[in-house]
């Protein structure tokens, strides 16, 4: 066969707009259910109108410019319906631009030469039923290169480095796949429609498996950079722990020092007015003192240092633990869990203006074999939840939010599970976890 039939413009507009939908559903996204549905609708009918009025059927440079315009058409639903930045848009609508004309130019191949020769899927009917099949075929392909490596409502955070260099690939591919449709008689170039469509084809396969081992070059980078912050957050958290227990050894001694002096002057002095002064001044220094006694020394000196600084800052804190459950949790372990989730805690209340307001309620409790472990705080924004996780408000998004991902790290790793709410203007954090573990202190 010489010549075959171009493909139509419905089935290429059709098979872009399921590409790029299929990644919009693994982005963070702006709005949700009926309205994307209705408005991908609206889109699906513009682009095709496009498509089969300026595109379609062209030929020369004209088709050249025309799918170029069309290619930056397929942006504008990462831009309506994603959130993230700009740089994650333009990478994955390239990658979805490429899935979509490699699958389409590769179904339509195989209709053309053979599948169009049966007997009834000549006609619209039979291409109707045979894309359909390319289509849940093309979906099934890319889910199942993907699922490794996409999360719901995660962004990946890419450079605009990668994101250039992933939009000249999709750029090289696209002009090496189309130069027959442009210049006859050159490199890379073929006369037949049948030739023009097999290098079509191969060269969007090309560009398919170039842009796909970026991707997981990225998600590679991604992983190892997410293992290092939590890491680091983790030796962040055990340096804290141990600065405040060198720090509160020392105001400790020093402490019990001055209780001692004080002891002995008030014995010295009758009168009333000198005692009063002496007993104010015992009030005041005696909030350096470690209050918390919860039966493990690791807790007590997180509570305590975590205490000062709610007092400092006119927070009121208050605390229910049984030390003794947590034993069988490491230095380590008790840093990334407590040392985060209080600091998470303060952070929050340090925005309510009103000092009465904030509020901070820490309990540890045994029930039958688990460790319980509930911190409750007031808020003054409504913290916005994805994937179980509170989202950063910080502009720097790529350098937050690791401290609640070091604590489910933490958690699951002696098998337990952790999760966070809000309820009736409080954020809650709960965590259980099997007490019969036992680790290493």
């Amino acid at each position: 066969m010489n010549e075959i039939r171009n493909v139509p413009g419905l089935w290429t507009s059709l098979f872009h707009w399921i590409s790029y939908m299929f990644f919009i559903a693994f982005l963070p996204k702006k709005a949700k259910g009926p309205l994307i549905a209705f408005i991908s609708a609206v889109i699906l009918l513009i682009q095709t109108t496009l498509y089969i009025t300026f595109v379609a059927d062209r030929t020369g440079p004209y088709f050249n410019i025309a799918n170029s315009l069309f290619a930056l058409w397929t942006l504008v639903p990462f831009l309506m319906f994603t959130s993230g930045s700009f740089c994650n848009k333009v990478y994955y609508c390239a990658r979805a631009f490429i899935l979509g004309a490699f699958f389409v130019s590769l179904g339509w191949q195989f209709y053309s030469f053979n599948f169009s020769k049966i007997p009834g899927m000549a006609g619209f009917g039979g291409e109707c039923l045979f894309m359909a099949l390319i289509a849940v075929f093309s979906i099934a392909v890319i889910y199942t290169a993907e699922r490794w490596n996409l999360k719901v409502d995660q962004e990946m955070n890419v450079t605009p480095i990668a994101a250039a260099g992933v939009l000249v690939i999709a750029l090289a591919t696209y002009v090496l796949s189309s130069l027959s449709y442009a210049f006859q008689g050159v490199p890379f170039t073929a006369a037949r429609d049948a030739e023009i469509y097999s290098i079509r084809s191969l060269t969007y396969f090309g560009g398919v498996a170039i842009l796909f081992a970026v991707h997981l070059q990225l998600c590679e980078v991604y992983t190892q950079n997410e293992r290092h912050a939590l890491q680091s957050v983790l030796d962040t958290q055990y340096r804290n722990y141990r600065a405040m227990q060198d720090s509160i050894s020392i105001v400790n001694q020093k402490y019990h020092d001055m209780k001692h002096q004080i002891a002995l002057l008030r014995s010295e002095l009758g009168n009333e007015k000198k005692l009063e002064y002496l007993d104010q001044v015992e009030s005041e220094i005696s909030t350096y003192e470690a209050q918390n006694k919860t039966g493990n020394e690791v807790l007590d000196t997180i509570l305590t240092g975590k205490s000062q600084q709610c007092y400092a800052n006119h927070i009121s804190f208050t605390c229910v633990a049984d030390g003794h459950a947590l034993d069988f949790l490491s230095v380590m372990d008790m840093s990334a869990i407590f040392g985060n989730a209080l600091d998470n805690a303060i952070e929050s209340v340090m925005k309510i203006e009103n000092p009465e307001e904030r509020l901070i309620h820490l309990s540890v409790s045994m029930q039958r074999q688990f460790v319980s472990i509930i911190l409750r705080n007031r808020y003054k924004d409504e913290p916005v939840m994805h994937e179980g996780l509170p989202q950063t408000t910080k502009k720097e998004k790529a350098l937050h939010g690791y401290g609640v991902k070091s604590i489910k790290s933490t958690v699951e790793k002696h098998g337990g599970a952790a999760s966070v709410g809000t309820r009736d203007g409080w954020f809650e954090l709960s965590i259980l976890m099997p007490a019969a573990q036992k680790g290493k202190r």
